[in-house]
């Protein structure tokens, strides 16, 4: 779900267009890449459009791409204290209104899974091919309620501990064994991060339900869980398959990250689904 560091997550090699737009009472930014089908790109608590997407861009080359970043997050500005699913689909529809789209592509990461099931149950019309990566359909659950509470409760407090936190179980042993200076990666998350954002994220995670979403969601949809994650219950991703009409689900063999520890795999997942 989190923005590990910039030392961690790929740099996409072109220069993204950044527009901003008033939108009731914030400040709603967006990054747009290249041309062709539209395709937009929901990320996942604490993270941004670019720090969990920057890796799949060089596998969406072809296509026009729409980050935006909800409410917490990158370049948005929002001061609404208690978050909804809702107030957060409605960012991202207007994201999609400003930049000119009409028919998308969809794909959502963890809490952005949740905004994007919802987005396309609700305007079935406008989403063609659906991705849902690390889902969840709710947060009710009691390790779900201790962890996204444990993370709040960081995120205001601790944040130093929430960086540890989240790699510890955001990524594999490997990759982690690979990274070189941890010290220097968690200094960049803590002074980078916004972590009123993420606490606010994290009681919207304790919140989420969209299992009255599921049997609206009219576009073709893939599910791609992770088999090894330590922050969604992989069975996660069986339950929101099991809810949408025809969904198929396939597996990454990695951790709640592997988006952005290995993009490539999730990438080639992406890719044949999106051209069915």
């Amino acid at each position: 779900m989190h923005h590990p560091s910039r030392h961690i997550k790929s740099e996409s090699k072109t220069m993204s267009k950044i527009e901003k737009f008033n939108h009731d009472g914030a400040v709603i930014g967006y990054r747009e890449d290249g041309s062709g089908r539209p395709i937009l790109l929901i990320h996942g608590t604490g993270g941004d459009g670019a720090a969990n997407f920057n890796g799949l861009m060089p596998c969406l080359a072809d296509r026009r791409v729409l980050r935006p970043d909800y409410a917490g997050s990158g370049l948005t500005q929002d001061p609404t204290g208690v978050l909804t699913l809702d107030r957060l689909v409605a960012q991202v529809i207007g994201a999609a209104d400003h930049a000119g789209f009409g028919t998308f592509d969809l794909v959502g990461f963890s809490l952005g899974a949740a905004v994007a099931t919802r987005l396309a149950a609700l305007h079935p019309e406008r989403v063609e091919r659906l991705v849902l990566i690390g889902g969840f359909v709710t947060g009710a659950d009691p390790r779900s309620q201790l962890q996204f509470q444990h993370w709040a409760h960081l995120a205001r407090t601790d944040p130093d501990a929430l960086a540890r936190l989240m790699l510890l179980t955001g990524f594999s042993r490997d990759f982690l064994s690979g990274i070189g200076d941890l010290e220097a990666v968690v200094s960049d998350m803590v002074a980078g991060s916004n972590w009123d954002g993420i606490a606010r994220q994290s009681e919207l995670d304790l919140r989420v339900d969209v299992s009255g979403d599921l049997g609206a969601v009219k576009a073709r949809t893939l599910v791609i869980g992770n088999r090894f994650d330590q922050m969604v219950d992989p069975a996660a991703s069986e339950a929101l398959a099991n809810g949408i009409e025809g969904a198929v689900l396939a597996w990454v063999e990695g951790p709640h990250l592997a988006l952005m520890e290995t993009p490539e795999a999730v990438g080639n997942l992406i890719q044949g689904h999106l051209a069915v």
